[in-house]
């Protein structure tokens, strides 16, 4: 799984680096260069097969001719979260990340977008790095490799003990960061995805206790309005609604789609 704002380099506000955007380019490269050191440190390290799912916006941010060419790319308008991902893979990344909606420390935060003020599993706030982690852990993957922000790190550190961290820079305000250099970012990343990849029995999938509760605060009340008419919806208070079943898919599905 990839993210933009949690790339090397990558800083500013969201019509600074999405489509249209002065920086759009130059981050676009910036995300390819982070995603090819981690193929390259997979594939060194045994890997037989990485498929990169681009996970920003529309997901037309990874140039794909400047991808490595062994890995495949999944890209454009998805229906799931994590498309593409089923039970025939090992290990996922999630390269890019950024840290929750209210992270006080955190560079570009947000969940999703900013139509999501809390999102909760289990009664833990959880961001992107937990969605995504409880998403392939439905299907028996673990999540063992981050790279983003320092807050984005520490965040899936709590979380997930078990997953290997790479911070890329660190934010001095919302919008602005002091970064590594690609070239150095870049070597930690692939060296630290071949040691995670020679490892990878030893990581374990995140599994929260079942059944599941998601709970989703919306910003708008027009919108928890809409969605707590589904069925399978429960309003717990004003804008923040919940949703319970025996995996993640079903509960994000009802009340993220």
């Amino acid at each position: 799984m990839t993210d933009l704002e949690g790339a090397t380099g990558v800083a500013g506000h969201w019509s600074d680096i999405d489509f249209g955007g002065k920086d759009y380019d130059v981050d676009r490269r910036f995300l390819t260069g982070d995603v090819n050191a981690a193929v390259e440190g997979a594939l060194e390290a045994g890997a037989e097969e990485v498929v990169v799912l681009d996970g920003h916006g529309a997901a037309l941010t990874i140039l794909m001719e400047a991808l490595d060419p062994r890995a495949q790319l999944i890209r454009g308008r998805r229906i799931l979260e994590l498309e593409g991902l089923d039970e025939g893979f090992d290990l996922m990344f999630a390269i890019g990340a950024h840290s929750m909606a209210g992270t006080p420390d955190g560079l570009m935060t947000h969940t999703l977008s900013t139509a999501i003020d809390n999102v909760g599993l289990n009664d833990i706030f959880i961001g992107e790095i937990g969605l995504w982690a409880a998403l392939a852990g439905d299907y028996h993957v673990p999540s063992a490799l981050v790279t983003g922000d320092y807050a984005a790190v520490r965040e899936a550190q709590n979380l997930l003990k078990n997953i290997c961290a790479v911070p890329v820079k660190r934010a001095t305000s919302r919008f602005a960061a002091q970064c590594l250099n690609p070239k150095v970012s870049q070597r930690l990343i692939k060296e630290d995805t071949f040691e995670v990849t020679r490892k990878a029995g030893e990581f374990t999938p995140f599994q929260p206790e079942k059944p599941m509760e998601l709970k989703v605060e919306f910003h708008d009340r027009e919108r928890a309005e809409q969605i707590s008419h589904r069925k399978g919806i429960t309003r717990i208070v004003g804008r923040t609604l919940s949703a319970k079943g025996m995996t993640m898919l079903e509960v994000y599905l009802l009340l993220l789609r």
